[in-house]
């Protein structure tokens, strides 16, 4: 899942680099002193706001649709298919049928399916074998583009109810939201899910605008309104991704025997705005660079240990046997919130964390 999210940064990368490029190679038009080169100043402007804006929703959309066909695949190993969400269920069956019925397999976005394939995957699917394949197409298929509706409609599919209300107190959403309006503290009560339907409704707008029209020569973005709106996606998909996160982690680690599990000494911290806790003596052993997790509802945040203290002293290394009366000092990679568990995995999981970079 954790490529899903690396390559939409990329994207917004390109994207940034492309906003940053407009005013400079503009204001070099417009002093060329060929006439005719002048003239593209205008013309460029429209043509950079419309590949702007639709190559911002295509990334966004492929990124929806990538992980939830991540996050799908993943659930397809852990629990047969007739345990799969009974939305899922149906909206699968539904959809391949229709992708047979319609026979527009092998073009364009359906280039490499066939109707045997398809078949093949419902049959195993529906006979309870094991492992089986779904039809990824079906799972993440849909009808319009991805406005706040449409994106609840995909995520209700796969189990996850009213994604948008979900995401509205998550960290990246809300320092978007703070920065976009000039405030110093994220607002308490989240963001209002009226500021995400209409700054994705306004998205797909333009976006099918452009597509359709060739864009329109008035009401054309500025640099800091372009700058604005990757804010607005890269912060809305990365409190996706945490709410995705968030359920593989309870289902594969905290509701199971796999991870370590870590109490906050009560009256001790968390201390540094929350990236520093106490916890009782583990079980198993800790050490600097263990990936660690809380789950705090409806999102989870995640990194590693950067430092342990025990005894007052800085170690690397905390194991079960070492007499800790005053408890483990952590330092984290994210804030803790008071009184939370954590939980530490004994080795990396790439589907969520990215590999450990020695200094």
């Amino acid at each position: 899942m954790r490529s899903t999210l690396d390559e939409l940064s990329r994207e917004l990368d390109e994207l940034r680099a492309l906003v940053a490029s407009i005013s400079p190679v503009n204001l070099a038009l417009s002093e060329h002193p060929d006439s005719l080169v002048r003239q593209y100043v205008s013309i460029r402007r429209r043509f950079d706001n419309a590949a702007f804006i639709v190559a911002l929703y295509a990334s966004f959309e492929k990124f929806i649709e990538n992980l939830i066909a991540a996050y799908i695949e993943i659930e397809s190993r852990r629990l047969p298919y007739s345990e799969l969400p009974q939305k899922l269920v149906i909206k699968h069956l539904q959809r391949s049928a229709e992708l047979l019925w319609r026979g527009r397999l092998g073009d364009g976005r359906y280039a490499g399916l066939s109707e045997m394939g398809i078949i093949k995957n419902l049959f195993e699917c529906l006979n309870g074998s094991r492992p089986y394949l779904l039809n990824e197409v079906a799972v993440v298929a849909h009808d319009s583009n991805l406005r706040a509706k449409e994106v609840d409609e995909l995520f209700a599919a796969v189990g996850i109810e009213k994604i948008c209300d979900l995401v509205r107190r998550a960290d990246e959403l809300g320092e978007w939201f703070s920065a976009s309006n000039g405030f110093e503290d994220v607002p308490q009560d989240g963001v209002k899910r009226a500021v995400i339907e209409e700054r994705l409704r306004d998205i797909v707008e333009r976006r099918n605008q452009s597509a359709h029209r060739g864009g329109s020569p008035v009401d054309l973005l500025g640099s800091d309104a372009m700058s604005d709106a990757i804010g607005f996606i890269e912060g809305l998909s990365k409190s996706i991704f945490a709410v995705i996160v968030g359920r593989y982690l309870s289902s594969h680690y905290a509701e199971t025997s796999l991870c370590v599990v870590l109490e906050q000494r009560q009256g001790d911290g968390p201390f540094k705005n929350g990236t520093i806790v106490v916890v009782e003596q583990p079980e198993q052993q800790l050490f600097v660079g263990q990936p660690v997790f809380v789950i705090t509802e409806p999102f989870t945040r995640w990194g590693r240990i950067e430092s342990l203290r025990l005894d007052d002293a800085s170690v690397q290394v905390v194991d079960p046997g070492n007499a800790a009366p005053q408890g483990v000092g952590i330092g984290l990679s994210f804030r803790c919130p008071k009184g939370a568990k954590l939980f530490a995995l004994s080795v990396d999981d790439d589907v969520v964390w990215h590999p450990l970079v020695s200094a």
